[in-house]
């Protein structure tokens, strides 16, 4: 037995939980591990091995979400000096295998409006910002994985045209960003209730960008008309500029994801040997060019027009 294997059992044992048999459980694109524990007695919980990532801003982020009424995985017991987890175990049912027709899927998707609409609140002080800086930042994985053979002139004017788009995203007071929402992070427990997971990576940052996330989906692509309830629930008594300034935010983030996510899959699916993310791709390359198509991000049309090549919508 390894020294990390000691240490996990000695959490176990320290839990009451020593005598569970432990089932390795599909994990996300992060380096943690998932085991789903069964107890002689039938009980269940999901271990949680983050031994290349803290845990604190993870419990952070889930008792302030527990705070304001966000369903979220119960902590059974937490080791943050050894980065181990034993939480809730809520089941298997993610939103994407849930919303099997259109009426599943408009009664989950409401569900999930009223989370997006729970962070529209101010943030809790310890959430780092997501402002232009930082999606600029994010944006440099996509000229590493993506684009490494440009000149470095191709690459500064990547960063120019970016640096002039990203403050349209960010021009409205900051809110709770989860930042990752999507179907594979959304539980569907008795009831059809909704309980959010994976919310390590939470920013204080614009309004628009957890509906972008849910509505520009890459792994579950919502219907048109669900996005449209997603949308005008959000802006239920806006103004006509506050419209403006929200579809603009939405238009520069959905390209922002867009590339930010093409980067890391394209990282996975290569380096980091999860190679079923390549199939992912050309949906996210077809999200990529319907945002393009939005007159606001012309600048970066332009740049890829010109230096990388233009996507394509499936379809087109």
């Amino acid at each position: 037995m390894s020294e990390r294997e000691d240490r996990i059992a000695a959490f176990l044992a320290a839990a009451g939980w020593d005598r569970a048999r432990r089932l390795p459980i599909v994990g996300d694109a992060s380096t943690r591990r998932y085991e789903r524990l069964l107890a002689p007695d039938g009980r269940t919980a999901v271990l949680v091995d983050s031994e290349n990532q803290p845990i604190e801003r993870w419990l952070a982020v889930r008792d302030w979400l527990a705070g304001i009424g966000v369903r979220v995985p119960g902590v059974l017991a937490a080791a943050p000096e050894e980065r181990l987890l034993l939480l809730e175990d809520l089941g298997d049912r993610h939103l994407d295998e849930a919303a099997v027709d259109g009426a599943s899927e408009a009664r989950l998707y409401a569900r999930a409006l009223a989370l997006l609409q729970a962070f529209r609140r101010p943030p809790p002080s310890f959430l780092p910002p997501l402002d232009p800086a930082t999606l600029l930042d994010q944006l440099e994985l996509f000229l590493q994985q993506v684009t490494p053979e440009l000149p470095p002139a191709a690459a500064d004017a990547f960063r120019c045209v970016w640096s002039t788009l990203l403050p349209l995203a960010c021009d409205a007071p900051a809110v709770f960003v989860h930042r990752d929402l999507h179907a594979r992070n959304l539980m569907v427990l008795e009831g059809e209730e909704l309980a959010v997971i994976d919310f390590q990576d939470a920013f204080a940052g614009p309004p628009a960008y957890d509906f972008v996330s849910l509505a520009h989906d890459v792994r579950r692509e919502p219907g048109p008309a669900v996005v449209a309830f997603l949308r005008e629930g959000l802006l239920l008594g806006a103004s006509a500029g506050e419209r403006a300034a929200f579809a603009r935010a939405a238009a520069v983030l959905a390209a922002q994801r867009a590339m930010r996510i093409m980067a890391v899959f394209t990282r996975l699916a290569g380096p980091g040997g999860k190679p079923a993310y390549r199939a992912l791709l050309p949906r996210v390359e077809s999200r990529l060019a319907l945002a393009l198509a939005d007159p606001v991000l012309e600048p970066l049309a332009a740049w890829c027009a010109r230096w990388w090549r233009r996507p394509v919508a499936a379809g087109s």
